[in-house]
């Protein structure tokens, strides 16, 4: 999901790119107990009607699912913010916790939106300037890609 913020005539415009998170963690809890209740719930009734195996493999399940929702919800937290302010153009990726700012001359950089090499992977989007570069809305979709290529490249180029 890519947000962007910006006045026509003012400064900063910045653009922040956060992958959709469809649902909050406390409804990720909720979901998770609810399906224990399930899977416990049905493979306690098989056991009492002897097939006992059934219990350590719906609890390998549930493992592998709080597991599987655990790691969604924490990549759901990851940000990255695009800036740009008179002659700069400020990158902040939060990523599993982490911070790490990075920035970039307003006038040397390019917007770069290159296809993928192999049908259908995704393609990459970057901001280039003096042999460094930034990857950028690795969680986007094409379109949502395409967007922020367009609308940035504007931004960057309107001095």
């Amino acid at each position: 999901m890519v947000a962007t913020q910006f006045d026509q005539f003012a400064s900063p415009r910045r653009f922040l790119i956060r992958p959709n998170c469809s649902l909050p963690w406390p409804q990720v809890v909720r979901f998770y107990l609810g399906m224990l209740l399930v899977s416990f719930g049905i493979a306690i009734g098989f056991a009492l009607q002897g097939a006992w195996p059934i219990l350590p493999f719906a609890g390998l399940e549930m493992l592998a699912l709080g597991v599987a929702l655990y790691i969604v919800a924490r990549r759901a937290t990851d940000w990255q913010e695009i800036s740009i302010n008179g002659d700069r153009i400020n990158i902040v990726d939060h990523e599993r916790g982490r911070e790490q700012a990075r920035s970039f001359q307003r006038a040397w950089a390019q917007v770069i939106h290159e296809a993928a090499a192999i049908k259908g992977h995704p393609s990459r989007l970057s901001i280039r300037s003096h042999g460094r570069s930034v990857e950028l809305g690795c969680c986007l979709n094409e379109d949502e890609k395409r967007y922020l290529a367009e609308h940035l490249s504007r931004a960057v180029r309107s001095l």
